[in-house]
């Protein structure tokens, strides 16, 4: 059986991807989770204090906060029921709701950079250090609205997270079986992206996907190069890397011009993150309160990313 040469380029491209990206992915899947267990993350509950007393938040908020490193949707969990005691109003609720997605941006590292730097090195590092900056920028919009918005109160000390430090040795037995869930659980969908993307681009799909977008040329000094980047950057995460690495190794895009190009996409993918935003603030929130930090966190990612892909072009420019 002789095997088309889309298909030729997507089990030998696809096939290349995956040996080089998932045994780091897996380590840092592991360690992340081995860290968490050693109690290292509970030292993040000094930043929660400066942090909810800028946006003049309750410090009740601050465990969320806190654990939200681990996990967002406890951190937000915490927050509903906070909201459901009455100990928060819809302002606060909003406030301390979008704050509490920067721990989890922080904690994206974990998948982006272990498939960001096989394929990018250095600009892999650099594209999730963008990312950073971003959110770090939108939380301190909403921080500042707090501080305008909230009423002026007395803080006492945050709680620290409750996770309690394990000895290494427990702590390498227990993140085992979390890391091997986590990790089967992201391969489902990673190993037929790898091959499925490997066959779009050999078909050419990126590459026609990429004629609408033609038009950020105008407003962006993007390389029409990586213009796919930004088309793959709206499907799948996991997808751009890729073809970002595909771009980079055959020096068809510098590694800044494909940092431009993913943070671009991301950018234009806030449109579209409305198809998993808004089920997962409505399971939490509830459709009332969930529509308006929704609302709230589009508006302030648009500034905030706007802001750091402006000053993105003039750094690269």
């Amino acid at each position: 059986m002789v095997l088309s040469p889309e298909l030729s380029y997507a089990l030998a491209g696809g096939s290349k991807f995956l040996l080089r990206v998932v045994p780091v992915f897996a380590a840092a899947v592991y360690a992340a989770n081995l860290l968490g267990r050693m109690g290292w993350l509970s030292g993040l509950a000094w930043l929660a204090g400066p942090v909810m007393r800028l946006g003049r938040l309750s410090p009740a908020c601050g465990p969320g906060f806190v654990t939200s490193v681990v996990s967002p949707t406890a951190g937000h969990a915490l927050l509903a029921d906070l909201r459901v005691s009455g100990r928060l109003d819809r302002r606060e609720l909003t406030i301390a709701a979008i704050v509490n997605n920067l721990p989890g941006e922080i904690a994206t590292g974990k998948s982006v950079l272990p498939l960001a730097l096989p394929v990018l090195g250095f600009f892999g590092a650099a594209y999730y250090g963008v990312l950073l900056a971003a959110s770090a920028l939108k939380a301190l919009i909403m921080l500042l609205a707090g501080r305008l918005i909230l009423p002026r109160r007395a803080h006492s000390p945050v709680a620290a997270s409750s996770a309690a430090a394990v000895p290494f040795s427990a702590a390498a037995s227990s993140a085992l079986k979390p890391s091997l869930r986590t990790i089967m659980k992201v391969l489902k969908t990673m190993v037929p992206v790898a091959y499925l993307v490997y066959f779009l681009i050999a078909a050419g799909f990126f590459d026609r996907a990429a004629g609408p977008l033609a038009f950020m040329t105008d407003y962006i000094p993007l390389n029409p190069a990586v213009l796919p980047v930004v088309a793959a950057r709206l499907i799948s995460p996991a997808g751009a890397y890729t073809v970002a690495g595909g771009l980079y190794a055959s020096g068809a895009a510098t590694g800044w011009e494909l940092v431009l190009g993913l943070f671009a996409g991301a950018f234009a993918a806030t449109a579209t993150s409305l198809r998993y935003t808004v089920p997962y603030y409505f399971a939490i929130f509830g459709a009332s309160d969930g529509t308006v930090i929704i609302a709230a966190s589009m508006a302030s990612r648009i500034a905030a990313y706007g802001a750091v892909l402006a000053g993105l072009v003039m750094l690269i420019s």
